[in-house]
């Protein structure tokens, strides 16, 4: 009888266990990123909502004119009414209460932040107004 080494490899003896499947990792990418894609497809981007709007408002400081424009069409610092540049970008605060917005200057208003209505504070509530906002505002549509 041949004798054997301790280290030598002799005949296995007991059961193989089968390997188990390996994941096709291709496969297993494409459904993470269809899963992720129907996840996020759906909802509505609120922060892109409240930049989104179809008109650009207007105030003047000096003589207190409101005007809007088209979307597309921008004017300068320059008022069309008393022509000193003092014209100034205008955009709304939500009021979480009573959902009255106030539109306000973008920049140049030294009032403290406040909702016209209940007077509750304006926090993280800024949205662009849209043309239906900056009518009921009082604002006059310009064409340049």
């Amino acid at each position: 009888m041949p004798i054997r080494k301790k280290n030598e490899a002799g005949p296995v003896t007991g059961r193989c266990r089968r390997a188990a499947p390996t994941p096709n990792w291709g496969v297993v990418a494409a459904w993470l990123a269809a899963l992720s894609l129907l996840a996020t497809a759906c909802k509505k981007d609120v922060a892109f909502e409240a930049m989104d709007s179809d008109a650009n408002g207007y105030l003047c400081l000096k003589c207190g004119v409101k005007l809007y424009t088209d979307r597309t069409v921008f004017i300068g610092p320059q008022c069309p009414k008393c022509q000193q540049e003092t014209l100034m970008d205008v955009v709304g605060y939500e009021c979480k209460k009573d959902h009255h917005l106030t539109i306000r200057p973008r920049r140049g208003d030294r009032q403290p932040l406040a909702c016209e209505q209940c007077q509750g504070p304006l926090v993280n509530a800024m949205r662009s107004p849209r043309e239906k906002d900056l009518k009921a505002w009082g604002a006059a549509k310009f064409s340049p």
